[in-house]
């Protein structure tokens, strides 16, 4: 019995030291990048030896994408939970209050202080000094979300056609980042008017917006074309 309670103590303390590791290296290589932050740095902050790094991890490079690859499943799980949410409601929801939602879990996870914080600068980091493989960022954080979210397009939306309605998602997205990147400068440099104080009044914006674009791109129905038709006869 004693040699299974400390199997299992042993067990928690090693997930424990994992756990450190990563939150340090989280930190660090958001606020440092992977090259001015090395190993010793990672276990120095996590309180731990550097034998522990190579014992869960391998090496710095393999620390460098397991990093990565929490923070993406922790984000990707929060908006994947969004969109089964979403499409679970009775009564079905309009297409303004899909969008609502979409932008309110897409926003909400990336303005918390800490977390979403070191994600926005992690991932700014990989965008201009990239280190990961190549499909790694595309095959399990992109691809997931953006199947999801075009299923629910088709629930609540016009009838698109896939690559408008792809391309409508990605628009929405990059609305969304511009809004968090801009908020964050403008406040910074004292140019809050340029962008509305609360993000809440930003998202109101950013559904009506949206709404409007997606319709815009809808399929003409056989209804439209039969009024274009009497419109050209018209004239």
């Amino acid at each position: 019995m004693e040699t299974e309670m400390g199997m299992v103590a042993e067990a928690h303390e090693a997930e424990d030291t994992r756990e450190r590791i990563l939150e340090s290296s989280r930190k660090l290589f958001a606020e440092k990048g992977f090259d001015l932050t090395s190993v010793r740095d990672i276990t120095t902050d996590a309180g731990c030896n550097v034998a522990s790094v190579n014992y869960h991890f391998g090496c710095k490079d393999n620390l460098y994408l397991e990093t990565f690859r929490s923070m993406l499943a922790f984000l990707r799980e929060q908006r994947l939970s969004v969109l089964d949410e979403i499409m679970e409601r009775t009564p079905q929801p309009t297409l303004e209050e899909f969008l609502r939602s979409f932008a309110e879990g897409f926003v909400d996870p990336l303005t918390d202080e800490s977390r979403g914080r070191l994600f926005m600068a992690l991932v700014s980091r990989e965008m201009s000094d990239a280190r990961l493989p190549h499909d790694v960022f595309l095959n399990e954080f992109i691809h997931p979300i953006l199947e999801r979210a075009m299923v629910a397009m088709a629930e609540f939306g016009p009838q698109l056609e896939p690559a408008a309605a792809r391309m409508c998602i990605m628009s929405m997205v990059g609305q969304l980042l511009h809004a968090l990147r801009a908020h964050h400068l403008f406040t910074t440099q004292g140019a809050s008017e340029l962008m509305p104080e609360r993000l809440s009044d930003y998202v109101t914006h950013f559904v009506t917006f949206s709404v409007g674009g997606i319709n815009a791109c809808a399929v003409p129905t056989a209804i439209d074309n039969g009024a274009a038709g009497v419109g050209e006869a018209d004239s």
